[in-house]
C-alpha cells in the first residue's frame, strides 16, 4: 500500500469513528421515516379517511378552523392541510403540540394525537437533531458534513491499484471467512453505496448550512426569492375569507395535491398557502394573503424560479429518494440502513488492525 493510501486509510478510519454513532442514529431514524405516509395509512386508516356524502360537500375551511377551537379551546388554530383527494381528512395544528383530524363533510373530529408522542415525528427528530434540539441539529450538521471526506476517501481506497484488481474490485463475495466478507462488503459494497450516500449527505448540507446554500445559489448564478411576508394593518376578518383564498388557488392553480395554510401568528399578520403539486420536482406555490378579505397580497410562484430556487425545492425528494418515486424510496432505504453496516464494519476493520 502506498503512504498516500496509509495516510487516507487513517483519516479514514478516525472520521469514521468519530461519526459513527451519529451515523447509525440519523440513519436508522431515516429508515423509519422514508415510508412513514404509507405506514400511517395502514395504521389510522381511522383518521385518515373519511366516507364521501352523496352530495359531497365540504364544510368551509373556515368553518372547520371554528370547530377545531371549539373542540380544542386551550389553544389557537397554528395550520390546516387540506388534501385534494376526496376521502381525505383535513388535519389541524394547534399552538402547542395537538393535530386534530377532521371530517371535512360531517365536521366531525375524528381524533386528536399528541405530536410529541407521534414516532414518526420522533423519528424527525432524531433524524435532524438526535433529540437533542439545536445542539444535536449542529452536531448532525457538522457530522453530516465530515461524510463528504469519509466518503471521498473510502472511494479512493476502493481504487485498484493495478490493472488485474478491477474486477475483483466490483465483487461482493457471498462464502468465505467472515472477516474477509466484512472486509469486501465494507469496501466494494460502501463504493456501490457512495454515489447514492454522496447525494443524499450533499442535500442534507442543504438543509443544514446556509453558506451552502448560499453557495449553491452563488454556483448557479441565480438569484434567492424572498419568503418575507407583506406587512399589513390588523383587521378583523371577513367570513370564509379562508376559503375564498382556497378557492382562488385551486381554481388558479392546476394540479394542486394539497395546500398548507398558515394563520397568522405574531410576526407574521397574513395567511400563507403553500400549494404543492404532486411531482417529484418539490414544485410549490407560496401565497400570501390577506385575512381581512382573502385578497392575494403576494406570491412567489415555481414558473418564475431561479435555478437555485429549483434546487432548493427539489432538494428534500433528492435526500429521500422521492426524485426517484417508489423505486427511489427504496434505493434511499437499503442505501441508508447499509451505511450503519457500513459503521459497524468498519469499526471491526479497525480494531482488529489495530489489535492485530
Amino acid at each position: 500500500m502506498s503512504r498516500v493510501k496509509k495516510v487516507l486509510r487513517e483519516i479514514h478510519g478516525i472520521i469514521g469513528l468519530l461519526v459513527g454513532v451519529v451515523i447509525v442514529v440519523v440513519a436508522l431514524s431515516g429508515c423509519v421515516y422514508t415510508f412513514q405516509r404509507e405506514i400511517r395509512n395502514v395504521l389510522y386508516p381511522h383518521l385518515l379517511y373519511v366516507d364521501i356524502p352523496k352530495d359531497g360537500v365540504r364544510l368551509s375551511v373556515d368553518r372547520m378552523s371554528e370547530i377545531a377551537e371549539e373542540y380544542h379551546s386551550e389553544t389557537k388554530v397554528r395550520e390546516i392541510v387540506v388534501n385534494q383527494q376526496l376521502d381525505r381528512s383535513v388535519k389541524v395544528y394547534m399552538y402547542g403540540q395537538h393535530l386534530l383530524y377532521i371530517n371535512p363533510y360531517s365536521g366531525e373530529v375524528l381524533g386528536k394525537t399528541d405530536t410529541t408522542k407521534d414516532p414518526f415525528l420522533m423519528a424527525w427528530t432524531l433524524h435532524t437533531q438526535l433529540g437533542l434540539g439545536k445542539v444535536g441539529g449542529n452536531i448532525v450538521a457538522w457530522a453530516t458534513l465530515a461524510c463528504i471526506p469519509l466518503i471521498i476517501t473510502g472511494m479512493w481506497l476502493w481504487w485498484p491499484s493495478v490493472r488485474s484488481a478491477w474486477r475483483k474490485a466490483f465483487q461482493l463475495p457471498w462464502r468465505g471467512n467472515w472477516r474477509l466478507l466484512n472486509f469486501q462488503w465494507h469496501k466494494n459494497g460502501g463504493f456501490y453505496a457512495s454515489v447514492f450516500l454522496l447525494l443524499i449527505c450533499l442535500s442534507g448540507l442543504m438543509m443544514s448550512f446556509s453558506w451552502f446554500e448560499h453557495g449553491v445559489y452563488w454556483l448557479t448564478g441565480s438569484a434567492q426569492a424572498s419568503r418575507k411576508a407583506p406587512q399589513i394593518e390588523v383587521a378583523d376578518p371577513k367570513t370564509n375569507s379562508i376559503q375564498e383564498s382556497l378557492n382562488y388557488t385551486l381554481n388558479t392553480f392546476s394540479g394542486i395535491q394539497e395546500v398548507n395554510i398558515f394563520f397568522p401568528g405574531k410576526s407574521n399578520k397574513v395567511f400563507m398557502f403553500i400549494a404543492k403539486y404532486e411531482d417529484r420536482l418539490g414544485r410549490r406555490e407560496i401565497l400570501y394573503f390577506n385575512p381581512a378579505d382573502g385578497r392575494l397580497l403576494q406570491g412567489i410562484y415555481s414558473d418564475a424560479q431561479s435555478v437555485g430556487d429549483q434546487i432548493k425545492a427539489l432538494n428534500y425528494n433528492i435526500h429521500s429518494g422521492q426524485i426517484g418515486g417508489l423505486l427511489g424510496r427504496i434505493i434511499a432505504f437499503a442505501t441508508t440502513l447499509f451505511a450503519v453496516f457500513l459503521v459497524i464494519s468498519g469499526v471491526l476493520i479497525w480494531c482488529r488492525r489495530k489489535w492485530k
